[in-house]
């Protein structure tokens, strides 16, 4: 719910109670238009792919979302490690990072490399702000095991955000998986009473695993965020049974901006933030659209962008919508757990 009253901010709503699906897809469907107008107009790469209009066919009109959608080609992944360069939308003078993607195992071509903007990067601030509020506060010291240590880096966008909630935010960065440094970190959590934070699922378990009989460590955790890998069940019960603590996860990638989607205090499933992003789930052989409740190719595009718009860009991830109402009582969609990208590097 912290959630819903922050997008209804975002789209100029007074308050929650006006937030509803048919004023968000409203609000989507006009960022969509600016976000291909912006294309068109900036993108060589956009112009040429759109052939100068909303997908080619001209003029709008009163299109539906889904109808304005159904109009756009989607955007390859191997298109934006050809093609990268030409779809930036801003001056170099603006661009404030640029995040190189490299070829995963057993793949070969250039890598992927995703441009910037200051604000683009106060997006991921702010969606963590007000998002990561349902799992930490003022009270709370909140270790970051995620890469840290360059501005706009994942971990340091997630530090400013939570520390914007007014939690104590500590920088390790992402620490090596060969576990040489966990018992320094565990003497860490005791010592400066860690009590939630951000890690990937194979650094959680394994330290939670480590500390399970530390009862100084299981009494201040609270919380643990898990993000850039899948998680299975028998790791999240893991950490939750060594640490006591309640395990939330989030899905995202570099390409959405870090940040796509996060549980909510539910946790039965991952709600998209619905004024940046705008999600689809397709058939990955047809392209089509498909209902909720079946499985398909998560598709995304950016609203809010400016350096670099995505416009149905295929992330080859695999989900569906949930259908039933979020027990949370939130009005935006709700993503099912993300399938096991182990091909995939998302940050």
């Amino acid at each position: 719910m912290i959630v819903d009253r922050w997008i209804a901010e975002k789209i100029g709503l007074a308050s929650r109670e006006g937030l509803g699906r048919e004023a968000l897809e409203a609000w989507q469907l006009e960022r969509l238009r600016e976000t291909v107008g912006l294309a068109v107009e900036r993108s060589s790469f956009y112009r040429e792919k759109l052939g100068g209009g909303v997908g080619g066919g001209g003029e709008p009109g009163g299109a539906s979302l889904q109808g304005e959608l159904a109009r756009l080609p989607f955007t390859m992944p191997s298109e934006l490690a050809e093609h990268g360069a030409a779809m930036v939308c801003v001056p170099a003078s603006q661009v404030s990072r640029i995040v190189t993607l490299q070829a995963t195992s057993g793949t070969t071509g250039p890598p992927k490399r995703v441009w910037f903007t200051e604000a683009d990067q106060e997006l991921m601030v702010d969606y963590i702000h007000h998002g990561l509020r349902v799992m930490t506060g003022p009270q709370d010291v909140f270790l970051v095991l995620m890469p840290c240590e360059r501005p706009g880096s994942v971990g340091d966008l997630v530090a400013i955000g939570v520390e914007r909630i007014g939690s104590r935010a500590i920088r390790i960065g992402a620490i090596p998986q060969d576990g040489s440094r966990d018992s320094e970190i565990i003497e860490l959590m005791r010592r400066e009473r860690v009590s939630t934070g951000l890690a990937t699922g194979a650094t959680a378990v394994r330290l939670a695993a480590l500390s399970a009989a530390d009862p100084e460590i299981k009494t201040n955790m609270r919380t643990i965020l898990l993000s850039a890998q899948y998680v299975s069940e028998a790791d999240k019960k893991t950490i939750e049974s060594s640490w006591g603590c309640t395990v939330y996860e989030h899905y995202g990638m570099t390409e959405m901006g870090l940040g796509g989607a996060m549980a909510c205090e539910a946790r039965l499933g991952y709600h998209p933030r619905e004024a940046d992003l705008l999600f689809e789930i397709i058939n990955p052989d047809t392209g089509e659209p498909l209902p909720e409740g079946e499985y398909g190719e998560i598709v995304f595009t950016t609203l809010t962008r400016r350096a670099m718009p995505f416009i149905r860009y295929r992330t080859g991830d695999f989900s569906r919508w949930l259908p039933e109402l979020c027990p949370c009582g939130s009005i935006l969609k709700r993503l099912d757990k993300v399938g096991d990208r182990a091909e995939r590097k998302s940050y």
